[in-house]
């Protein structure tokens, strides 16, 4: 058997810890771009808020980064309808006699939802009948309603992750993909 020399002892420790480091630079590579998703997370949720005369359903994003809309769809009786829930509302819900009063923001493919703001999807304000009838639809108070409508809103981070958030459904976003 052949000894091996001091060369050849220094060359192994040598090609060791350059394997260390290398898996060690690769480890902290990932913790990097974990950090890098997590430092731009859009969160976003579907909020009720109401009185005896107002009501609102709001979108946050209380995350730490923008949510870009990617798909806006409301589940109802069996059909989906690929709508915000202001169009929703106008169309599908009360056509006839449209809601008097009814504040709105459209939410569609493409918005962006910067981190920390809200958006009044649909509201009502100082007006009980009305508030009543909304209220009805998107918060469940009317437990004589078989169908409620499901709003799900998927979207996206900076750098592309995708989520979804529905109504009725998850408390929480749901990560996709």
């Amino acid at each position: 058997m052949k000894k091996w020399s001091s060369d050849r002892w220094i060359s192994v420790v040598a090609i060791i810890a350059s394997l260390g480091t290398l898996f060690t630079i690769i480890y902290q590579t990932k913790i990097f771009r974990t950090q890098q998703y997590a430092s731009v997370l859009p969160y976003l949720e579907l909020w009720n808020s109401n009185s005896d005369d107002s009501y609102r359903l709001i979108l946050f994003n209380n995350g730490i980064g923008p949510a870009f809309i990617e798909e806006v769809k409301i589940l109802y009786d069996d059909s989906i309808y690929y709508m915000d829930p202001a169009v929703f509302t106008s169309e599908v819900i009360d056509p006839i006699d449209s809601i008097k009063g009814m504040g709105h923001s459209n939410i569609k493919v493409g918005r962006l939802v910067p981190a920390g703001e809200h958006i009044n999807l649909v509201q009502v304000i100082d007006d009980s009948l009305n508030a009543q009838k909304l209220r009805s639809w998107f918060s469940g108070g009317d437990t004589t309603k078989v169908n409620i409508p499901e709003i799900e809103i998927t979207y996206s981070s900076v750098y592309g992750e995708k989520w979804m958030i529905q109504k009725y459904g998850t408390d929480r976003p749901v990560k996709l993909e």
